[in-house]
């Protein structure tokens, strides 16, 4: 009986199971059977994918204002950015002022655009030409004086420079002037007792000047071989220019010099006594040199000096004052006058110049009105507009 309540107990569990096992079963199915139709949809989504490949290889060659646009489809509207915009226009404005240059092919067009405005004519009021002291002048035929800078330094008159030296070897007794004092001719500078005869004997100056050396000591012993005073006459002394060898055919005896002492206001004009003949081996230049008085003593040997020699005139030509030339854009250029108050820059080619003229080759003509004084700040006038039109750009 106990077994057979045993048996029917495990059937009723079998069927349960059995049940349960079913119900598990298709509830399954249904889950899974979604999934099953989903499947379909990862096939457009790969297909999607592909997509881009065949949208790039559509717009191959084609220009990027067409990705800027896209770019602006798919990101801010141009409205809603207005003042992009405004600069964006602003700055074309702006830039139009530059456009020929551009358009010429960068820098060089740029410079052609320069050129072209420094062609056009400057206009100054009446208060403006008297404030700057614009005065003008006609160009004309004249001659450029040539002339060769040298430097130098001022010396002794060498003619003029006395030794004094003992005529017997024996003992200084007396030495009675010093370095700097001045003596006359026929003055006893020094006593000596001579060795050989062991009387004092007298040495005098032979001739006026400065005591500039001095080796005389009471006591000492010296000799016919040594000198014991030098002796200059400062009454007039050499000024020594050097001449570079390029120069050398152009310096000759009797050309005018002027001449300035570097660091002073001492100057004065002379003329070239000599020239050497012969280079000189350590500083590679003859020397020019220039006599000078010098009675008040103002030229004193040892100054460094500059000078000018005059090697005379050259050809007739076209001349203007020299600072009537100013630079534009590394470019010699006159300003000239056609109306009242009206300027213009004319490039001019330059020749030689001296100190006051300089001459035009080319550019100008005789007759021509130029500005001779006031150049400088016209000039100043067109550079200071250019910058002010360059103002504020940012590139």
């Amino acid at each position: 009986m106990k077994n057979k309540k045993l048996c029917t107990v495990g059937m009723t569990c079998g069927v349960f199971i059995f049940v349960a096992s079913f119900f598990l079963s298709n509830v399954s199915s249904a889950e899974k059977a979604p999934v099953a139709v989903q499947k379909p949809g990862a096939d457009t989504v790969a297909s999607a994918a592909q997509e881009p490949k065949e949208y790039v290889d559509e717009h191959d060659g084609h220009d990027h204002d067409e990705n800027i646009e896209n770019k602006d489809l798919h990101g801010a509207p141009k409205d809603e950015h207005p003042e992009h915009v405004e600069e964006q226009e602003s700055h074309n404005h702006e830039a139009g002022a530059f456009g020929k240059a551009a358009a010429a092919g960068g820098p060089a067009g740029a410079k052609a655009e320069t050129a072209d405005t420094h062609e056009d004519e400057i206009e100054v009021t009446p208060e403006g030409i008297k404030l700057a002291e614009i005065t003008l002048a006609k160009a004309g035929i004249g001659r450029i004086r040539a002339s060769v800078t040298v430097s130098g330094e001022v010396g002794f008159n060498e003619e003029r420079l006395m030794r004094l030296t003992p005529r017997f070897p024996g003992i200084i007794k007396e030495a009675r002037f010093r370095k700097g004092d001045y003596v006359k001719a026929g003055d006893v500078v020094a006593v000596i007792e001579s060795n050989e005869s062991m009387a004092p004997y007298s040495l005098k100056a032979p001739i006026s000047g400065r005591i500039i050396e001095k080796q005389a000591v009471p006591g000492e012993y010296v000799s016919e071989e040594k000198s014991i005073y030098v002796l200059a006459d400062l009454s007039t002394v050499w000024v020594n220019l050097a001449v570079y060898p390029k120069d050398a055919d152009k310096v000759r005896p009797g050309q005018k010099v002027s001449i300035v002492v570097v660091g002073s206001d001492t100057s004065a004009t002379g003329a070239v006594s000599y020239v050497t003949p012969v280079i000189d081996g350590q500083t590679r230049t003859l020397t020019a040199c220039v006599v000078l008085p010098n009675d008040d003593n103002a030229w004193r040997p040892g100054s460094f000096v500059h000078g000018h020699i005059d090697a005379g005139e050259g050809e007739k030509g076209l001349v203007v004052d020299k600072n009537a030339v100013q630079m534009l854009d590394n470019k010699s250029v006159v300003f000239v006058q056609h109306e009242p108050g009206r300027f213009k820059p004319v490039e001019v080619v330059t020749g030689e110049n001296d100190s006051r003229k300089i001459r035009i080759l080319s550019g100008l003509k005789a007759g021509d009105e130029y500005v001779n004084n006031g150049a400088f700040e016209l000039k100043a006038k067109i550079v200071t507009s250019s910058l002010g039109d360059h103002a504020g750009h940012g590139h």
